[in-house]
């Protein structure tokens, strides 16, 4: 089968999808091997980071999909994405034109935007302005193991930045891998010979 080249680049990535048909494709396999519903800003967004398409082409291919009844829009605060019986088949029918290499790489970006986004959930991360040029960061992490009227805060820790970027580069980290931090700041609150064996 023969797709136009009608879709516009993502920057000077290489290896990106430039057909609109395919970039469709793309979404309705990756709802389909997500296998539930999943944020279309986070969709957006790891098609769009990783290089496979188009910010405004994603949109678009969304709302087409949409329109013809391929995929579902939830309602609400994070509007979810969902495969309907339509997008089903046309993953299905239409997966082998796309690339290995490509598949490969947007089921990666999905999946580690999915683990970002749940940890986005368990965890809190909260940036204060606290004056012209001085900004708080709030991480807390949860345990997942509340129980009623119990609290299930793991850790909470505050630190003093200089600016609103190092605050976000930080953000980001934690969300990248919050175990870590947990880790290293135990790690340093036991790192006393008393404590090794």
């Amino acid at each position: 089968m023969d797709f136009k080249l009608d879709a516009f680049p993502v920057d000077d990535t290489v290896g990106g999808l430039r057909s609109t048909e395919k970039i469709k494709i793309m979404i309705c396999y990756l709802l389909r091997d997500v296998g539930e519903a999943f944020p279309r800003d986070a969709l957006r967004s790891a098609l769009y980071d990783n290089g496979i398409a188009n910010y405004f082409e994603i949109s678009q291919a969304i709302d087409d999909l949409l329109e013809v009844g391929a995929i579902s829009l939830s309602d609400g605060d994070e509007p979810t994405l969902t495969l309907d019986p339509k997008g089903e088949a046309i993953a299905k029918e239409l997966e082998d034109e796309l690339s290995v290499y490509i598949r490969n790489k947007a089921v990666r970006a999905v999946r580690l935007t999915e683990i970002y986004e749940k940890r986005k959930k368990e965890n809190e991360v909260t940036i204060t302005k606290i004056h012209d040029k001085r900004y708080r960061l709030t991480v807390t992490m949860h345990s997942g193991l509340a129980r009623d009227g119990e609290t299930d805060e793991l850790m909470q820790l505050s630190l003093y930045v200089t600016d609103a970027l190092q605050a976000e580069t930080m953000k980001q980290s934690f969300l990248n891998n919050p175990v870590r931090l947990y880790e290293k700041v135990v790690e340093g609150l036991t790192d006393d010979p008393t404590f090794q064996e």
